[in-house]
C-alpha cells in the first residue's frame, strides 16, 4: 500500500498496551485520527496490522472520525485522508506527544474518580470524541504512586471544594481527626489541594483555630459550600506555603543534618536535590551529609527511616536522641 508505511505511531506493537486512564479505543482513535492529520493515508489493512483488530473494528474506527470531520478513499495511495484538507486545523499528535498523554493517563488513574472522570472528558473535548468507558489493560508505562483514598462521597467533596477555590467562598464541614473520637464543625476558607501519600488534602484557614490547616477529603463526614466570600490572608501562596515543609506540614523550622554511608551514596546523589533548603557535602571517607531546613521533623523523619541501617541523624542533638529511642524500641519488638 502506497503510504502505508508512513504510519507508524508508537514504537511497541501491543493492542493491549493502553494507560489506566485512557481507554484502549480513544488512543486507537488519536493514532489513526494523526495519522490523517499528518498526511500518512493509513489503510484499513494497514490499520488492522497495527492494533490487531478486526476490519469491523477498523471501520467502527473510522466511522467515528469521519462523523468528526468527513474523511475519503484516496484511490491513489490506496490510503484514508480528510476530505476538506487544512480547511480545519487537525489534532496531530507526535510519537513523544502521545505517549506524554499515555502517561499523563497513567498518572492520573491514581488519582481517584474526580480526575479521572475529568481527564476522560478532557481527551473526549480534545478530539471530539465521544467518552469510552476505561479498560483495565496491560501498559508499558507504570506510575508507582499510592492510589487515592475513596469514600463514597469523595468525588461530590472535591468538586464542591474545588468550586469554592476557584470562587473564594468558605466551606462549612464536620471533620474527625485521627486523634478525636467525634467529628468537630468548623468554617474553612479553601487556599488549595494537594494529593499527598494516596490523601487529597484541602489546605486552608480553619477559623476554630485561627491557622491554616490541612483537611483530608476522605476524613470529611459532611460539607456544605457557602455563599460567605473570603480573601486569602497575607496574600497566600500554595507552593511557597509548602516549601518550608518535607511534605505538607507545617510546624517550627528545624536544621536537620544526616550523613549517609558510602554504600548507599550513589543512591542518594544521583537525585539532584531532595528539598529546596538542601546543601550537600561529599566527605572523604566516601559518605555524604545533606542539610535541610524543613517545617518539622515528623516527615523527613520517615523518609530517613526509609535508608536504615546506612543513615545517621547527625544535627540536632534532641532529634538525633529522638531517632534513637524509636528505633531502640522498634528493635525490642523484633527481638
Amino acid at each position: 500500500m502506497a503510504g502505508g508505511n508512513k504510519f507508524k505511531g508508537l514504537s511497541h506493537k501491543n493492542k493491549k498496551s493502553s494507560s489506566a486512564g485512557i481507554s484502549q479505543k480513544i488512543i486507537n482513535l488519536l493514532e489513526i485520527y494523526t495519522a490523517l492529520a499528518q498526511n500518512k493515508y493509513p489503510s484499513v489493512e494497514n490499520l488492522k496490522e497495527r492494533f490487531e483488530v478486526s476490519s469491523r473494528s477498523i471501520f467502527r474506527y473510522l466511522e467515528i472520525i469521519n462523523i468528526i470531520d468527513p474523511i475519503e478513499l484516496d484511490k491513489e495511495r490506496l490510503g484514508y485522508k480528510f476530505k476538506h484538507g487544512d480547511r480545519i486545523k487537525k489534532l496531530a499528535l507526535s510519537e513523544n506527544q502521545l505517549l506524554m498523554l499515555l502517561t499523563m493517563g497513567e498518572t492520573v488513574a491514581h488519582l481517584g474518580e474526580p480526575l479521572k472522570e475529568e481527564f476522560q472528558k478532557f481527551i473526549g473535548n480534545m478530539t471530539n470524541i465521544a467518552k469510552v468507558p476505561s479498560e483495565k489493560k496491560k501498559t508499558s508505562i507504570v506510575i508507582k504512586i499510592p492510589d487515592a483514598f475513596e469514600t463514597d462521597r469523595l468525588n461530590e467533596y472535591f468538586h464542591a471544594v474545588f468550586a469554592c477555590i476557584n470562587e473564594n467562598r468558605s466551606i462549612d464541614l464536620a471533620y474527625k481527626t485521627r486523634e478525636s473520637k467525634e467529628a468537630t464543625e468548623r468554617r474553612v476558607d479553601p487556599y488549595g489541594l494537594v494529593f499527598y501519600e494516596g490523601s487529597w488534602i484541602l489546605i486552608g484557614y480553619c477559623h476554630l483555630r485561627d491557622k491554616i490547616r490541612r483537611f483530608a477529603l476522605d476524613r470529611i463526614s459532611d460539607l456544605k459550600e457557602t455563599w460567605r466570600y473570603f480573601k486569602p490572608k497575607d496574600n497566600f501562596n500554595l507552593e511557597e506555603h509548602l516549601s518550608h515543609s518535607w511534605g505538607i506540614y507545617d510546624e517550627k523550622e528545624v536544621q536537620v543534618t544526616i550523613r549517609f554511608a558510602s554504600e548507599i551514596a550513589d543512591l542518594v546523589t544521583r537525585k539532584k536535590s531532595w528539598h529546596l533548603s538542601e546543601k550537600r557535602t561529599m566527605l572523604t571517607n566516601g559518605d555524604v551529609e545533606l542539610s535541610f531546613t524543613v517545617a518539622g521533623v515528623r516527615e523527613i523523619k520517615k523518609w530517613i527511616y526509609t535508608w536504615l541501617p546506612y543513615a545517621e541523624v547527625i544535627k540536632p542533638g534532641w532529634f538525633r536522641e529522638q531517632v534513637k529511642e524509636e528505633l531502640f524500641k522498634s528493635s525490642g519488638n523484633h527481638s
